[in-house]
C-alpha cells in the first residue's frame, strides 16, 4: 500500500468531496453508512453475529469491551496478547511495531480502567486524511511542521507525517525543560498538546510562532483558552476531541466545537436540558468495532446554528467526566448532584476570576473538598464564600473545605475538577 497516496486520497475525499444538504442529508448518509457497517461487523465479530440493526446492538462501555475484547474485534487478536504487546511498547517507548499488521495502542485510563485499541492500516490512513482535512492551516499542498506533545507516539500519529507534512513527537514523560530548545528549532506551524502542556510552553515563553494551536486529551477551560490565545497570538484555540473510541469532535474556523457526525453517530443520554452523555457508533472502524459505546464524558449542547453552517451538532463545551460530578448531602436528607461547571464557577466568580489562574478542586473520598491553588488569605475567603452560596442555592450541606498550594502531577492529565472515587460508580 502506498501510504502517502492513501492519505492524500482520504484528505481530498473529506476536504472536497463529502458534502451534505443540511441536517437531513447528513442523517441520510449516517443511516446508509451504519447499515453497510453492520453488514460487515455482523459477519466478522462474534459479539455482533447476525445483528443488522443499530437498535438491536447492546449499549456497551469500557468494562464490557475489555472483558469481551477477543470476541468483539474482527481481526482475531486476543485481549491478553494485545495488552501484553501494548505494555511492552510503552515500556520500551517504541511504538512502531504492529501486531498482525494492526496498530495496537493503550489508553491512559483516566476513567479508572486502562483500555486497548486496535486500528488497521486502512483505518489509520483514513484517520490521517480526516485529521489533515480538519486541521492543516494551509492545505496539504504546502509544507507544514507539526509538533505533537503526547504520552505515547503511535503508527496512528505517524501517518500524519508524510511528504510535505513534517511531524515531531515530544514525549511528555520526559523532563519538559529538555524539550524547549528542540521546540524552538522546529518552530512548528501547528502545535498540539494537552492544555496543561500548552500552558507550560506559554509560561516558559518558548519562542515559537504557530499558526494553529490544538488542544487535546484534557478539558479546555475558558480562562485557559483565553490565556493560550493571547500567549500564542491566535484568534482560535482549536480542540480535537479524540479518544480511544474515535475522533468525536473538532473546532471550526469560528471557534465552535462540532461533533464529527460525518464519521460517527452520537446518541445522546441527557442528564439535564443541555448536558448529555454520548453513546458513540463509529461507522468507519472495523478492526475494533465501536458500536453504541457509552462514554462517561459530559457534553454541553450549544443552541442555534454556527456561522460556519455545518449540519453537525455544535457543543458549548466538554464539561468533564460523570465520575467527576460532585455529590453532597441535601438538607432534606437526599443526595444532591453538582456538575463540574458549577464548582469551577466558585473559583472563577471569586473576584471575577482574578484570585487564581492555576487551580484544582477535588472532592475527597470522605466528601470533603480540597482547593489546590497559590491563594492569598482573601482568595481563600472569596472561594469559600462562593462555595457557601452554591450550597445555599442547591440546598445541600457544605462539607469541610481545605486549601493547599497548587500541584499537578507530571505526565498525568490535568483535571481542574475531580472527584476521588467514593466507593461506588454513580451514574444518572
Amino acid at each position: 500500500m502506498n501510504e502517502l497516496y492513501e492519505v492524500l486520497k482520504y484528505y481530498v475525499y473529506y476536504k472536497y468531496c463529502m458534502r451534505f444538504v443540511g441536517r437531513k442529508g447528513l442523517e441520510k448518509r449516517q443511516l446508509k453508512r451504519i447499515e453497510k457497517h453492520l453488514q460487515y461487523v455482523s459477519e466478522h465479530s462474534k459479539i455482533y453475529r447476525g445483528i443488522k440493526k443499530l437498535n438491536d446492538c447492546p449499549v456497551i462501555d469500557k468494562a464490557f469491551m475489555m472483558k469481551h475484547f477477543s470476541e468483539l474485534n474482527t481481526v482475531g487478536i486476543k485481549g491478553e496478547e494485545a495488552e501484553a504487546f501494548a505494555v511492552r511498547a510503552e515500556r520500551k517507548r517504541d511504538f512502531v511495531p504492529k501486531l498482525k499488521n494492526v496498530t495496537v495502542g493503550l489508553s491512559s485510563g483516566t476513567s479508572g480502567q486502562r483500555g486497548i485499541f486496535l486500528v488497521s492500516d486502512q483505518e489509520r490512513m483514513r484517520w490521517a486524511g480526516y485529521v489533515l482535512a480538519k486541521f492543516l492551516p494551509d492545505g496539504i499542498w504546502k509544507s507544514c511542521s507539526i509538533a505533537f506533545f503526547m504520552r505515547a507516539d503511535s503508527n496512528l500519529y505517524q501517518s500524519v507525517g508524510k511528504g510535505r507534512i513534517r511531524f515531531y513527537f515530544f514525549d511528555i514523560y520526559q523532563d519538559m525543560g529538555e524539550h524547549w530548545e528542540r521546540l524552538e528549532s522546529v518552530n512548528p506551524q501547528v502545535l498540539v498538546g494537552q492544555p496543561s502542556i500548552l500552558l507550560a510552553i506559554a509560561r516558559e515563553k518558548v519562542r515559537i510562532y504557530p499558526k494553529m494551536v490544538i488542544s487535546v486529551a484534557e478539558v479546555l477551560e475558558k480562562q485557559d483558552e483565553r490565556r493560550l490565545a493571547e500567549a500564542f497570538g491566535v484568534n482560535v484555540i482549536h480542540q480535537a476531541y479524540q479518544c480511544t473510541e474515535g475522533f468525536l469532535a473538532s473546532t471550526c474556523k469560528y471557534g465552535t466545537l462540532h461533533l464529527n457526525e460525518d464519521i460517527v453517530h452520537i446518541e445522546r443520554e441527557y442528564l439535564d436540558e443541555h448536558r448529555f452523555v454520548p453513546v458513540v457508533t463509529d461507522f468507519e472502524r472495523k478492526a475494533q468495532p465501536i458500536i453504541r459505546y457509552r462514554l462517561n464524558d459530559i457534553l454541553v449542547e450549544k443552541k442555534g446554528l454556527c456561522k460556519c453552517k455545518s449540519p453537525c451538532r455544535a457543543l458549548e463545551k466538554i464539561e468533564g467526566r460523570e465520575d467527576d460530578v460532585f455529590y453532597f448531602q441535601g438538607r432534606d436528607g437526599t443526595e444532591r448532584r453538582v456538575f463540574p461547571d458549577f464548582i469551577r464557577r466558585c473559583v472563577l466568580f471569586a473576584e471575577n476570576g482574578s484570585v487564581v489562574s492555576d487551580y484544582r478542586v477535588v472532592q475527597e473520598e470522605n466528601g470533603a473538598i480540597t482547593v489546590y491553588g497559590d491563594l492569598t488569605e482573601n482568595g481563600t475567603w472569596q472561594i469559600k464564600k462562593e462555595l457557601e452560596k452554591l450550597a445555599e442555592d442547591r440546598d445541600f450541606i457544605l462539607p469541610e473545605v481545605y486549601f493547599e498550594g497548587y500541584r499537578c502531577e507530571p505526565g498525568k492529565k490535568m483535571k481542574r475538577v475531580e472527584r476521588i472515587c467514593l466507593g461506588r460508580n454513580r451514574q444518572g
